[in-house]
């Protein structure tokens, strides 16, 4: 944890007032419709194990998706991937981030994958043809800076979407930012698909926009608070927790020795005593069904290995079961 000068109020009043901006750009449009729906399924084990609360706590190459303000903590090269083995009805969600910290802020590149295979298809006699997919990818470029306490980001993404023999591409963008309130106490706001489009006009994705709040009362622990709602839907609660806990050496203490002493050091051997695990819950209201979910994780000064458990409760979908690498270079 940092510690902060509290001293500026101004500066607190001016975060807090392009948050609000940010809020009610939210209301502007009121198409909704499912366009684009493999988007709400969320990337990255740690924030769908905590309830999907990411909006202000997420801080790695994945805040691409969750807030591209956080890319403003990556330290310096991340490369993430994930996939998720628990879904039913031959569907597939995948995901790929790559990660940088530069001298002129931080981009990140993310790329989403969700589809269905082997779909029975039938002509207009209702007589088979064979079966057919459905894919869909997104491929975002984030960009994210910081001012004094206030960091930004912003992420324009591309839509291609194939059924069968046809094909339809789009365009939108997500905008965020994260607030340092203390030591303590961070604040962020995203709006998802502030504007889109798509070559059918009748297929708008529906802005989706959260606020949410993180406290770290304690070394290694993490409480998080989003308060989300999607265009024409009723707002609902993310909520989720977090505990990390050392195994080996802290990952911090060397955090003085300039880089060419760590590169010298950083063997797999060393890498692999710098171990930490995590246990995460959340809780949402996603679609005004009750949402649990739950996690682990261990972390190493290279790599970090994440699992989420999602309780869908749903009655066609099952529960997901998400794996997701983190490396950091």
């Amino acid at each position: 944890m940092k510690t902060i000068n509290m001293n500026t109020p101004r500066t607190l009043r001016n975060a807090l007032m392009i948050m609000a901006i940010l809020i009610m750009a939210s209301t502007l449009l009121s198409v909704n419709n499912s366009a684009a729906a493999y988007m709400r399924m969320g990337v990255g084990a740690r924030i769908i194990a905590m309830g999907e609360a990411g909006t202000t706590v997420t801080r790695d190459v994945c805040s691409g998706y969750w807030n591209p303000a956080g890319l403003t903590l990556l330290k310096d090269v991340e490369i993430a991937t994930m996939y998720n083995f628990g879904l039913n009805l031959d569907r597939n969600h995948s995901h790929v981030a790559l990660g940088s910290r530069l001298k002129f802020g931080a981009i990140a590149i993310n790329w989403i994958n969700a589809g269905t295979s082997n779909i029975d298809g039938y002509d207009a006699a209702g007589n088979p043809t064979g079966t057919f997919s459905d894919r869909n990818n997104s491929i975002a470029l984030s960009y994210a800076n910081e001012y004094k306490r206030l960091h930004f980001g912003f992420t324009p993404k591309y839509y291609l979407s194939t059924l069968a023999d046809e094909t339809e591409s789009g365009f939108s963008l997500d905008v965020g930012a994260k607030f340092d309130l203390s030591q303590y106490l961070e604040a962020g706001v995203m709006v998802r698909d502030l504007y889109s489009t798509f070559e059918d006009e009748a297929d708008k994705i529906p802005m989706e926009a959260s606020v949410g709040i993180a406290a770290y009362p304690f070394i290694g622990v993490t409480f998080a608070a989003d308060l989300k709602w999607e265009q024409d839907e009723k707002p609902y609660p993310a909520l989720g927790a977090e505990y990390w806990t050392s195994l080996g050496k802290d990952p911090e203490a060397d955090s003085q020795l300039n880089v060419i002493t760590v590169k010298e050091r950083n063997t797999w051997k060393e890498s692999f005593s710098y171990a930490q695990t995590g246990i995460r819950v959340g809780f949402n209201q996603k679609e005004g069904q009750n949402r649990f979910s739950v996690g682990t994780g261990v972390r190493f000064r290279n790599f970090q290995l994440d699992y989420a458990f999602r309780l869908n409760n749903h009655a066609i979908f099952s529960d997901d079961h998400i794996i997701s690498l983190i490396f950091r270079f």
